[in-house]
């Protein structure tokens, strides 16, 4: 009998070894999983960060861009006004593309779910922002590919273009600071 007492001590102190070491091992490989998802995370924060301050350098120049060709367009707009010539060659809408590599390839790897959903929420108000920016930068474009800018009416459309989209970027130059400053610290 005592040599069966000890086989049941010594299976349950071997029961107890194995599930503590299956336990241990579980605890560390999750611990391993949070570790890497935070890092992943970070990554993304710091990807888009640097996207971020891409697009408010890119944004910045389309701003001073757009509204001296909006002023140049104001001063044709005058100068036709007053004469009978529209053979006023202008210059062409500047066009940057507006990054969001950043934003997208932490949807993809799914590392905006270890982001705090009020900064991931957000960044997407921004990135929703930006992506109507560009549609309608697009819809400008592919309606206007090809066709000559030295009429009158093509000078009031582009003045237009540029009186709706001007307040758009500097809207998106003011999202941009805050997530910097708010979220992106």
């Amino acid at each position: 009998m005592s040599n069966k007492k000890v086989q049941y001590k010594k299976l349950l102190f071997e029961f107890i070894s194995v599930s503590f070491a299956v336990l241990l091992a579980l605890f560390v490989n999750q611990w391993r999983e949070n570790h890497n998802n935070n890092l992943l995370g970070q990554q993304a924060i710091e990807n888009i960060k640097e996207e971020v301050v891409d697009n408010k350098e890119d944004i910045i120049g389309l701003i001073q861009s757009h509204k001296l060709l909006l002023s140049t367009l104001d001063s044709i707009v005058r100068i036709e006004n007053t004469t009978d010539s529209t053979d006023v060659i202008i210059g062409n809408i500047e066009i940057t593309l507006i990054n969001s590599s950043a934003w997208e390839m932490a949807k993809v790897t799914k590392a905006v779910f270890y982001i705090n959903f009020n900064d991931i929420n957000t960044l997407a108000k921004v990135y929703n922002f930006q992506s109507y920016y560009e549609s309608i930068v697009h819809n400008y474009i592919l309606s206007n590919y090809g066709v000559g800018n030295n009429n009158l009416n093509k000078i009031h459309e582009m003045r237009s273009f540029l009186n709706s989209i001007i307040p758009m970027e500097e809207n998106l130059k003011i999202y941009y600071e805050r997530i910097l400053k708010e979220v992106l610290i």
